[in-house]
């Protein structure tokens, strides 16, 4: 989605802002598993990236290069007690993988809740500003 803002002397300029659905992430604490004295990526890790990667790439977006702002409306998939920031390392590596973001430790502010509405998460990237 492209938003146009209007400048002070009547210019319009466009700041690119990222949308996409994502399916439910696995828990930072399910990404990594030790095998024979290497961590490794998680086989539920590792079939998530392929599920979202697929996902995002059927919604074409756009890219945010540099600084950024995320914003993540999750879903809770079930009554159990969860951590919300545990959401955030799966989604930013997927981010950077398929190059919507440059680098997650460009993430400049990071807003993230839980949701009533919707499936998985839904996630906003938009350019850092000077706030």
């Amino acid at each position: 989605m492209t938003n146009k803002t209007s400048s002070l002397d009547g210019i319009y300029t466009s700041k690119e802002i990222v949308e996409v659905r994502l399916p439910y992430p696995p828990s930072a604490n399910a990404i990594w598993r030790n095998f024979g004295g290497r961590t490794i990526k998680s086989a539920e890790y590792r079939a998530w990236i392929k599920e979202a990667g697929w996902a995002v790439k059927a919604q074409r977006p756009g890219q945010v290069s540099g600084p950024f702002k995320i914003s993540l409306n999750a879903v809770r998939p079930d009554n159990r007690r969860r951590d919300l920031s545990n959401l955030l390392k799966a989604t930013e590596d997927l981010l950077q993988a398929v190059g919507i973001i440059e680098d997650d430790c460009l993430a400049e502010m990071i807003i993230m809740r839980w949701v009533t509405t919707g499936d998985g998460i839904c996630v906003r990237i938009e350019p850092a500003g000077v706030e």
